[in-house]
C-alpha cells in the first residue's frame, strides 16, 4: 500500500511565484530506502527548522513507486526520492530522474563526497546524490553461550556447519539484505565475480552443501533474528552498523556477539537522492534547496547517530547536535573494532567493493530461487 503525504513548503523570504500567487509550494517526496530513523526523525525537522518549511515524506516499495511515476506521465506529483541501489538504476533505465552532476554539483556537493560516494556517482552517471556509505556486511552474529569459538572464514563457517547442523541460516537473498552481504561476500571469498551470475560455481555448490542441513531460508531478515535470539540457531549473517544500531537499541539480547569474516571484503551499500525530471519550476527550486541542506556536511553528520556512514568526506560526529551526542557514544560501544577507529566509525580503506549491477542482482536473485531456495 502506497501513502501519499505531501510536503508543503511555504516559500519564506522568496519571491511571489509569476502572476503573483503566495499560494504554498507543494514539494513530494517518498522513501523507497526506509531510514525514517534518520530522514523522518532527524532531516526533515533540522529543515523545518531551518526553513520555517512544514515537511512531511512518504513511503513506498522501489518497484511500487516507479510504477506510480511511470503512471503519472507528464502530471507527477512525485518530485524527490530517497532510493537504495534498486530504485536508482530503475528509475534511470525508465528516464525518471534528472541528473544532477554536473549540472547541480554545487547544490548537493559533489565535490566534498568521500571516495566511496565518488564511486556511485561515477558508476550511476551523476544521476543519485550519495547520502550513505556503509556496509552492506557480511559480518556474523552469533550465540556465544554456545559457540565459543566463532568462525572469521567462509571455509571456517562451512566446517562449522557440517559439526553443528541444523545451527546456521541465513534469509531469503531477494528479500534480505544481510542475506545479500552474506551472498556477495561468498562469491568474493571464492575469486568469483558476482556480475557474472553463470559463472559463479563455486559459489553455488558451496550454498548448496550448507544447505542440506538449513530447514528453511526465512524470507524476512526479522525473523532470522527472532530464530538466533530464541536459541533455535546460533548463527546468522548480519551487517555491522546495523547490528551495531540494534545493540544501541537494547532490542539484542546479551548472549548475541559479533565477528567480521575476514576472507572476503564489505559490500558497499548505499542510499541517494534524486529529483525527478521534468517537475514545475517552482517546486524544482524547492527541490533544489532541500538537495543542497540535506547533503551539507553539518546534516550528513546526524546519521552517525542511527549508524549511517554518511556520503560527505566531510562530515564527522564532530557535528553531531547536542542531543544525538549521547546516542553516538553508546552506538560506538556495539561497533567491531574492524569498523571503528577512536569515535569515528568506517569501512576500511581498500577492503570494500560496490554493489553489482541492476541486471546482474536480479539475476543472481532468480538464480538462487532457482539453485538453492527450489530444493526445500
Amino acid at each position: 500500500m502506497i501513502v501519499l503525504i505531501g510536503i508543503i513548503i511555504t516559500a519564506c523570504g522568496n519571491e511571489e511565484a509569476e502572476g503573483g500567487s503566495d499560494d504554498p509550494t507543494t514539494l513530494t517526496i517518498y522513501t523507497a530506502a526506509g531510514g525514517d530513523e534518520y530522514y523522518n526523525d532527524i532531516v526533515i525537522p533540522m529543515f523545518e527548522e531551518e526553513t520555517g518549511y512544514n515537511v512531511e515524506y512518504a513511503r513506498a516499495n522501489p518497484q511500487e513507486l516507479i510504477n506510480k511515476i511511470n503512471s503519472q506521465g507528464d502530471n507527477k506529483t512525485i518530485d524527490i526520492v530517497i532510493t537504495g541501489l534498486d530504485g536508482l538504476p530503475l528509475g534511470i533505465n525508465d528516464g525518471l530522474w534528472e541528473q544532477l552532476v554536473p549540472e547541480y554539483s554545487d547544490e548537493v556537493h559533489a565535490d566534498e563526497w568521500n571516495e566511496i560516494g565518488e564511486a556511485y556517482i561515477e558508476k550511476f552517471d551523476g544521476y543519485g546524490a550519495p547520502v550513505t556509505t556503509g556496509s552492506g556486511g557480511p559480518i556474523l552474529v552469533y550465540n556465544s553461550e554456545e559457540v565459543k569459538n566463532p568462525p572469521t572464514t567462509y571455509d571456517e563457517l562451512k566446517d562449522w556447519i557440517s559439526e553443528n547442523p541444523g545451527k546456521f541460516t541465513y534469509p531469503a537473498v531477494p528479500s534480505s539484505g544481510t542475506a545479500r552481504g552474506f551472498f556477495f561476500g561468498l562469491t568474493q571469498s571464492l575469486g568469483e565475480d558476482f556480475n557474472n551470475p553463470e559463472s559463479l560455481d563455486e559459489t553455488w555448490t558451496y550454498l548448496e552443501e550448507i544447505g542440506e542441513t538449513i530447514d528453511y531460508y526465512p524470507s524476512e531478515t526479522s525473523d532470522s533474528f527472532d530464530l538466533l535470539y530464541e536459541g533455535s540457531v546460533d548463527i546468522i549473517p548480519h551487517t555491522p552498523f546495523w547490528f551495531a544500531n540494534l545493540k544501541a537499541e537494547g532490542t539484542v539480547p546479551p548472549n548475541i556477539e559479533a565477528v567480521t569474516l575476514e576472507d572476503t571484503e564489505q559490500i558497499i551499500d548505499s542510499h541517494f537522492y534524486v529529483m525527478l525530471k521534468d517537475i514545475p519550476e517552482e517546486r524544482k527550486e524547492a527541490a533544489l534547496e532541500f538537495l543542497e541542506f540535506a547533503t551539507s556536511k553539518e546534516v550528513q553528520s546526524q546519521g552517525y547517530a542511527v549508524g549511517l556512514l554518511p556520503a560527505h568526506g566531510e562530515a564527522s560526529p564532530d557535528l553531531l547536535e547536542e542531543e544525538y551526542v549521547e546516542t553516538y557514544e553508546h552506538y560506538l560501544e556495539g561497533i567491531l573494532p574492524e569498523f571503528r577507529d577512536d569515535d569515528m566509525i568506517y569501512v576500511p580503506e581498500d577492503n570494500w567493493v560496490l554493489f553489482p549491477e541492476l541486471e546482474a542482482t536480479n539475476e543472481n536473485y532468480n538464480l538462487w530461487e532457482e539453485k538453492i531456495q527450489a530444493l526445500k
